[in-house]
């Protein structure tokens, strides 16, 4: 006689403490430089190249950082982000 049995698995991970701080506000973009982390989905970088010509006129920004991931679903390489870090006063990710 067979048994039919079924399992069951929970695919969930425990949720992991996220308690980073935020950094502080800038007072203004005026003379910052700023950078960009594409995570390569069509057309970001045609966006992010917009935007920096965006926030040159408007905000008169010193200079950009470009960088990007391999994919959407992939964490940049640590380098990516120690590079963003130093070289950029802030840093928008899309």
């Amino acid at each position: 006689m067979a048994t039919n049995t079924i399992f069951v698995h929970d695919p969930t991970a425990v949720p992991r403490d996220l308690n980073h701080p935020q950094a502080p506000r800038l007072a203004s973009l005026g003379g910052r430089k700023i950078g960009f982390l594409w995570n390569n989905k069509a057309n970001g970088d045609i966006l992010f190249n917009r935007l920096e010509e965006l926030l040159r006129q408007k905000y008169e920004i010193s200079g950009a950082v470009h960088r990007h991931k391999p994919d959407a679903s992939i964490p940049a390489d640590v380098q990516v982000y120690d590079d963003l870090a130093t070289m950029a006063d802030a840093v928008i990710l899309g």
